[in-house]
């Protein structure tokens, strides 16, 4: 079913009113008694035959004799047919029952069906085409002659020599000739119609193609839907604005898959031009605009078969080289496809020619499609099986040509396997090239290459490279590929990679012991020290993250220290590293003085600067980094951080977007609670991401809950924790650790303090039983808070002073003044202010200014209890202006309430300081581009994120600004000053 959206009392041809008067014009003329031609050129589509539809109704209104024919292909061998449709049409304006040709009917049949003169002669014409000119003005009689022929390429010669006759004569006649023509290739055809539309006769009208303004309009009659300017869009870049591929797209959404006509509509695109021409409408259509998804990967079926029909009428070589270049997309060197298509240059350059003259394709220094969408039909019309064939060649050419590898891989992927070792190497060399990016395509060539398949000697590398790439994207399937691989490895510095990488495979899924079990067995069976280093440096780390794998590597950590003593008497590489992480953590889960824990973790990193090869692993780097976040050197830690991220991907190694996380607690002690927002829900998102949730994805998702509470957002952080099935979640993973944390604090400030505490003293326990030592002193004082909250406050003395001599002996800031601060409420008035004046000199110039915004808070608000009015409300008013600055928007807010009840306003109201709604940069950025129009992939797209951070920025900025819907927000943003003002 076609509906045409311009029925009713505003019909008529979207931008075409150059063209309609044109036409009103000629007719007019010919009232006059003034003849003439009109010649509409455009290739196929542009809505010629609509606008001599428009011509024929507007000349019948006039009561005009119209004759009309088209051309076709099929029938060009039929000589005269053109001029036979003429004729027949005559009945179409003649009374039921009489004979329109009258006395000229055996005229009419001798002509068209006796001899016709030789083509070499056109002398011998002259009778034929004089007497066909009278017959048909005498059917005209006394009325004005319209002659409209349609798709003229197409007509015999005999018929197109006729029309090239009338046009010399139709400017003293009261005649009206009117033709439609395609571009077409030189020879007897071309030169007949180009006497017609050449003629000074001639008014000759080029329709263009239509703009984006009139598709909006086209999309939002018909498909409608949420965002019709971004269909519009769409839909503009797939067909460049031709209304018959407009109008296929449209019908397609209209009759395509869940539509009423659900068998499609049989009306090829040739039949009718689109919008531009009373195109057809999908009123079916879903109202999101369904059909019109994927335009780039989907061409409507009609299109396809008017593809096909157009390209076999072409010369032969030109369908295949048409294949080819729908394949390749664009086309620098034609040498390619000719080696492709298997064509010779002279056939190469026919068949071209054939193509550029039937404007299918574009002239250029880069060939390409006319519109993207015909490259799409002709892609769907060539079979699987032939596309295959033709990748296979098209990455055979490219790989001569010396194309880059991904190039040449990307048609591998489609090409079938045939057990080709170039085939194996040109996908290897591509995944090398893909590995830097640490995106999924590296992935893709491997699994490719491992269908091929490799030949016996090629398959431990292509195993053992395909599971590292998947350690990005499913740590299942990576374990699987590096136990096959390492089966089948032999050399030791090989072996001792593939080990390393697939005991990381096994933690990500939990798999400890696992894990400890082959990185232990793997050093015990080399020798090279080299190979060794960075195996034992994984296993240090693995073995803490659960009580099993400690207890494992303790069991084989008599074994590994003989071994390692005997390699290094023989060797005189780098020493192992696995004995400096444990050397760190033990210094911090004893409480050892914080400058010398700092000057070891310092002196790792250094250490780990050059090619990881020659330094400590980034297991040790990774907790050299913690420990200086420990120790609060907040700023090196930043550094580190960074670095160390910045560094595994330069160089291809996977840290688990562990980097992130620790960077999001950084900047979280920093006070920058925004950034550590969105640095743990980028590790979060990016941890699933990686098919089954993997063991970083709790220690992610808790460190987004501690950001999100202090900026108060606890619904939030409760649905972060809910939306994974982590708000009941057990375990004795070092990743429960964090998780226990992060969900006992969300539970106290829920009002839940039976749980909260649970969760704590859970945690605590775990940090000491696994020696991660997560925060050493001071990680777990919130425990302190959550006893005395729940009337144990003699426990929570006994634990605050037991937590206070190790702070006191640690000597880190920040540390020790967490411990004041959250056993000051536990012990009398006097010695808390004590504590608490101690905590704040403490953290006087401190990096950690979250921690200072909160003690400010405390010790404001003791006292005001003690009555010390003067003094509380400077504090106060220091903790408010901090915590805005900080974006610790819930304790800006306690801060200012206090405030409030000494009648006291906030400082800094004389200056325009960002209000605790206020949007973050990043959410500024997301929410301006969503207020004007742009879809959020088209933001991702811009802002180089994922679609998911730009929901999690949106749902902010909603939340933030009070608003639900994407019309809201230009005028709530207008309200908001921009950061920074």
């Amino acid at each position: 079913m076609i509906i045409n959206a311009w029925d009713g009392p505003r019909a008529g041809l979207l931008e075409r009113q150059a063209e309609i008067s044109e036409i009103e014009r000629k007719l007019d003329d010919l009232s006059d008694g003034i003849g003439g031609i009109l010649a509409v050129e455009g290739t196929a589509g542009t809505g010629k035959s609509s606008l001599l539809h428009l011509l024929q109704t507007r000349a019948v209104d006039k009561k005009f004799l119209v004759l009309h024919a088209r051309g076709n292909e099929f029938e060009a061998s039929f000589a005269l047919g053109a001029v036979a449709q003429l004729v027949e049409s005559a009945d179409d304006d003649a009374p039921a029952g009489s004979r329109p040709a009258g006395p000229h009917g055996s005229r009419i049949a001798h002509l068209l069906h006796g001899k016709l003169p030789d083509e070499a002669h056109a002398a011998g014409w002259h009778p034929l085409l004089y007497e066909l000119h009278r017959i048909l003005l005498g059917l005209a009689g006394d009325r004005r002659l319209v002659i409209v022929v349609d798709d003229a390429q197409w007509a015999d010669l005999p018929s197109l020599r006729f029309l090239s006759y009338l046009a010399a004569r139709v400017g003293g006649s009261h005649m009206v000739l009117a033709v439609a023509v395609e571009p077409c290739g030189p020879g007897p055809a071309a030169d007949l119609l180009g006497a017609v539309v050449t003629s000074f006769e001639s008014t000759v009208l080029r329709p263009a193609p239509l703009s984006l303004r009139a598709l909006e309009q086209v999309v939002a009659e018909t498909v409608g839907g949420p965002d019709p300017a971004a269909l519009a869009e769409s839909l503009f870049e797939a067909t460049h604005g031709n209304p018959m591929l407009v109008r296929a797209v449209l019908d397609e959404a209209a009759t395509g898959p869940g539509s009423p006509d659900g068998l499609g509509n049989p009306t090829g695109p040739g039949s009718s031009a689109g919008p531009g021409s009373h195109a057809g409408a999908a009123s079916s259509a879903s109202p999101a605009g369904g059909g019109l998804d994927g335009l780039s990967d989907h061409a409507p079926r009609s299109l396809v078969r008017w593809v096909v029909r157009k390209l076999r009428s072409l010369p032969d070589p030109s369908f295949e080289l048409a294949q080819t270049v729908a394949l390749l997309g664009h086309v620098t060197d034609p040498r390619i496809v000719e080696d492709i298509a298997c064509l010779s240059p002279a056939g190469a350059e026919k068949a071209l020619a054939a193509l550029i003259d039937a404007e299918i394709l574009v002239d250029g220094p880069v060939l390409r499609f006319a519109q993207p969408l015909l490259r799409t039909a002709v892609q769907h019309s060539t079979p699987l099986l032939t596309r295959g064939r033709l990748h296979a060649r098209a990455a055979r050419a490219l790989a001569a040509a010396g194309a880059p590898p991904e190039q040449v891989a990307g048609h591998l992927l489609k090409a079938p396997p045939q057990g080709d070792r170039r085939t194996v190497r040109s996908l290897l060399d591509a995944a090398a090239a893909a590995t830097g990016r640490c995106g999924p395509d590296a992935v893709r060539y491997l699994r490719r290459a491992l269908r091929e398949p490799p030949a016996g000697h090629d398959l431990p590398a292509v195993l053992s490279r395909l599971g590292a790439a998947e350690l990005s994207v499913d740590h299942e399937e990576a374990a699987v590929h590096l136990r096959e691989a390492l089966e089948q490895t032999s050399a030791p510095d090989a072996r001792s990679a593939v080990a390393r990488d697939l005991a990381w495979a096994l933690a990500l899924g939990s798999r400890f012991e696992e894990a400890v079990t082959v990185l232990a067995g793997t050093i015990v069976e080399l020798d090279e020290a080299d190979a060794v280093a960075h195996l034992d440096d994984a296993l240090s780390c693995i073995a803490r993250l659960s009580p099993g794998a400690r207890d494992l590597r303790r069991h084989h950590l008599t074994g590994i220290r003989r071994h390692l003593d005997r390699i290094r008497e023989r060797a005189t590489g780098p020493s192992t590293d696995g004995f400096v992480g444990d050397a760190l953590l033990d210094l911090l889960r004893n409480g050892t003085d914080a400058t010398q824990v700092a000057d070891l973790a310092a002196d790792t990193l250094r250490r780990a600067e050059p090619a990881a090869e020659h330094g400590v692993g980034w297991g040790a780097a990774l907790t050299a980094a913690w420990s200086l976040v420990v120790c609060d050197r907040l700023p090196e830690a930043r550094r580190a951080a960074r670095t160390l991220g910045d560094a595994s991907r330069r160089r291809g190694v996977n840290l688990f977007h562990l980097d992130q996380c620790l960077q999001a607690y950084v900047e979280l002690q920093l006070g920058q609670v925004s950034a550590a927002a969105e640095l743990a829900a980028g590790a979060l998102e990016a941890s699933e991401s990686e098919g089954s949730p993997s063991v970083v994805q709790p220690v992610a998702a808790a460190a987004l809950v501690e950001a999100l509470i202090e900026q108060g957002d606890l619904e939030p952080a409760g649905a972060a924790l809910s939306a994974r099935e982590l708000l009941d979640a057990d375990g004795d993973t070092f990743a429960h650790l964090f998780l226990l944390r992060a969900r006992g604090r969300l539970r106290l400030e829920l009002g839940h303090p039976g749980e909260g505490l649970a969760d704590l003293v859970k945690g605590r326990r775990l940090d000491a039983e696994l020696g991660l030592a997560a925060e050493a002193v001071g990680a777990w004082a919130p425990v302190i808070t959550a006893l005395h909250g729940s009337g144990r406050a003699e426990d929570a003395r006994e634990l605050g002073e037991e937590e206070l001599a190790r702070a006191h002996a640690f000597g880190a800031a920040r540390p020790l003044a967490v411990v004041l601060r959250t056993l000051a409420p536990a012990v009398p008035a006097d010695r808390g202010l004590r504590l608490l004046e101690e905590a704040v000199d403490v953290l006087d110039g401190s990096s950690a200014l979250l921690e200072r915004a909160h003690t400010l808070y405390t010790y404001g608000s003791v006292l005001l209890r003690a009555g010390k009015t003067s003094a509380a409300r400077e504090q106060l008013h220091l903790a408010a202006e901090l915590a805005g600055d900080c974006e610790a928007y819930a304790l800006h807010r306690r801060a200012c309430e206090e405030l409030r009840s000494l009648d006291a306003p906030a400082r800094g109201q004389g200056r325009r300081k960002r209000a605790p709604s206020a949007l973050t940069p990043a959410e500024r950025r997301v929410a301006d581009l969503a207020a004007r129009g742009l879809s959020n992939r088209d933001i991702a797209q811009t802002l180089f994120v994922t679609v998911k951070t730009v929901e999690w920025h949106l749902t902010q900025a909603y939340r933030k600004l009070r608003v639900t819907s994407r019309e809201s927000l230009p005028g709530a943003l207008d309200a908001v000053t921009p950061e920074g003002s």
